[in-house]
């Protein structure tokens, strides 16, 4: 009885809390409109060519020019970029072990260096505030559960290894 008991102790609690899926969808259903934008615009302007430039000037159709032109370039950059944001994001892992609380592949943040916790907006939009010292400046790391998965099993780790009264 006493070898599990220790054993027990020794063992490291563990919470490893992958990213939820549906930002990075919204992220992705956002991006596939921008791309149908883009390609609306290519095809009114460079294939049927439609909105070429206006002579005699008029702002009307030098708007609609500059719209359907750099339409078909701007949006799917956008796109672009949002699609690398929502896979990014999709791929990020918060890990809290026994020494700290961090993403995967980056420094993690040690438990003693928490100064307070932020739980107001637990109970209503499930977002939790850690203020911490990095270095002599004061930063907070935000949870939130609708990115994150396993949150409740973060929670609990959080609040036993955070002191609520510092």
């Amino acid at each position: 009885m006493d070898e599990q008991s220790r054993e027990e102790k020794q063992e490291f609690i563990s919470v490893v809390c992958p990213a939820n899926k549906e930002p990075g969808v919204r992220w992705m259903i956002f991006a596939c409109f921008l791309l149908i934008g883009g390609a609306y615009c290519f095809v009114d302007h460079f294939i049927r060519g439609k909105y070429q430039y206006p002579e005699p000037f008029d702002w009307n159709a030098y708007l609609s020019y500059l719209f359907n032109r750099y339409g078909a370039i701007i949006f799917p950059l956008a796109a672009v970029i949002l699609i690398i944001r929502a896979v990014i994001g999709m791929r990020r892992k918060l890990i809290a072990d026994e020494e700290g609380i961090g993403y995967a592949g980056k420094e993690k943040i040690r438990w003693d260096a928490f100064k307070s916790l932020d739980a107001s907006k637990l109970k209503s939009k499930g977002i939790l505030k850690l203020r911490y010292d990095a270095n002599g400046q004061e930063k907070v790391l935000t949870l939130d559960s609708w990115k994150l998965q396993n949150f409740r099993s973060l929670v609990e780790l959080v609040e036993k290894k955070v002191s609520v009264g510092k």
